[in-house]
């Protein structure tokens, strides 16, 4: 039996609109962003699942309510995103710069002390595996996760085993993400973009 892993990246945010690192910090929802989260909740087929999760942050929670109202979501710190660090809320003011950013931080070349790909690489596929193969242990064939972009990103690039530069090409809107199919074993075996 295979197990269906759905992961949402949360709403637009007041560092997203900024293009700052926000990292570990809590920052909230744009108004803009609470309604398209309520107008995805009317239009997006997203995958019913048999248990959430939620990254502890205020902006993946405040996702989740809007989205899974009814639901209680499991929150996991495995899940939280990119910890910046010392680059928390320094905000990349040009499109360059963001391209030059990440470009760096792919090769493992931290600007100070973040965490590097290979830090939230080694951190983000056990987490993953980790809650696939318990849930499979509890008898589950689905969950949700409302997680981060960078996070997610990591994890898709890592699991499926494709080249760590495939992170900067990857986009991931707000509100929506993949679906990962894995097998009775926790391995995965496909996974597609969730869309409009």
């Amino acid at each position: 039996m295979s197990f269906t892993l759905t992961l949402i990246r949360h709403g637009e945010s007041t560092a997203n609109v900024d293009h700052m690192l926000s990292g570990w910090m809590n920052v909230n929802l744009t108004a803009r962003g609470r309604a398209e989260l309520e107008s995805l909740r009317q239009t997006v087929r997203y995958p019913a699942s048999e248990i959430y999760f939620s990254s502890p942050l205020q902006r993946c929670l405040d996702t989740f309510h809007i989205l899974f109202p009814d639901k209680t979501p499991v929150v996991s710190d495995g899940f939280r995103e990119i910890n910046f660090r010392h680059m928390e809320g320094h905000v990349l003011k040009t499109k360059d710069d963001i391209t030059s950013y990440f470009s760096d931080w792919v090769a493992d070349r931290p600007h100070l002390d973040e965490e590097t790909f290979s830090d939230v690489e080694r951190r983000a596929r056990p987490a993953i595996v980790s809650t696939v193969k318990k849930c499979l242990e509890d008898g589950l064939h689905s969950a949700t996760v409302v997680m981060h972009s960078g996070i997610m990103r990591v994890s898709v690039v890592t699991l499926f085993g494709m080249h760590k530069e495939t992170f900067n090409r990857m986009s991931v809107p707000n509100g929506l993400g993949y679906v990962i199919t894995f097998d009775d074993k926790a391995a995965p075996v496909y996974f597609e973009k969730l869309s409009k």
